[in-house]
């Protein structure tokens, strides 16, 4: 094999979903010094991560950063497998990290996004979402994530635009919960109409 396959075999392993193939690729390319060392134990962190093996998938990541120490993607993945484990405010600032290095990384926003919304930190959320949507107006996932977090927020009116246009361009299709966000947007629709009744109410009373 020349110098990059290991690594790029690993990577097509990693798509298709072949985590402990790709575990391997990575791992020879990080024992013959082939290729870039560094993305390769990100890879492998990433293979690791999806096996469950969380301390290993660590220990690669950090390994990535020891020789990389401003590589966007290892704060990334490492955001995501503290993510994983519940570790959000940790998480959030490995993908605040990751921006500063790239403030156009579109998925360190959309993840800090869903980190933030776990500690219902929802303002924090929505600026995320949006600053995501400005890099990448077709990522389905942060019009219905923005919607949650708008939501959360009493911004009803935002939040029914976002949960609609998610709707709208298929990702209640594309990710099977078309007929959920439906039911989350009546609730919605229902919830607004009803604040926009009350002060009439209470007008008349």
């Amino acid at each position: 094999m020349n110098e990059d396959s290991y690594f790029e075999r690993g990577l097509r392993l990693l798509e298709a979903g072949d985590f402990e193939g790709a575990v391997a690729r990575f791992d020879s390319a990080i024992k013959l010094g082939l290729g870039d060392i560094a993305e390769s134990y990100v890879g492998r962190g990433e293979a690791l991560a999806a096996l469950g093996r969380w301390d290993e998938a660590l220990r690669s990541i950090n390994a990535a950063l020891e020789i990389e120490p401003y590589l966007a993607a290892a704060y990334l993945e490492r955001g995501n497998i503290r993510g994983r484990r519940r570790e959000y405010e940790a998480a959030i600032n490995d993908y605040t990290m990751a921006i500063h290095i790239e403030p156009e990384f579109e998925e360190a926003y959309f993840s800090r996004a869903l980190a933030y919304e776990e500690r219902k930190r929802y303002a924090d959320a929505e600026a995320d979402l949006t600053r995501t949507l400005d890099l990448n107006p077709d990522l389905l996932g942060a019009y219905e994530a923005r919607g949650r977090a708008r939501a959360a927020q009493f911004k009803l009116d935002g939040a029914i635009a976002d949960l609609s246009a998610y709707l709208r361009r298929g990702g209640g299709r594309q990710f099977d919960n078309h007929s959920e966000t439906q039911g989350y947007l009546l609730i919605l629709r229902a919830q607004r109409l009803l604040w926009r009744l009350i002060p009439r109410w209470g007008r008349r009373a």
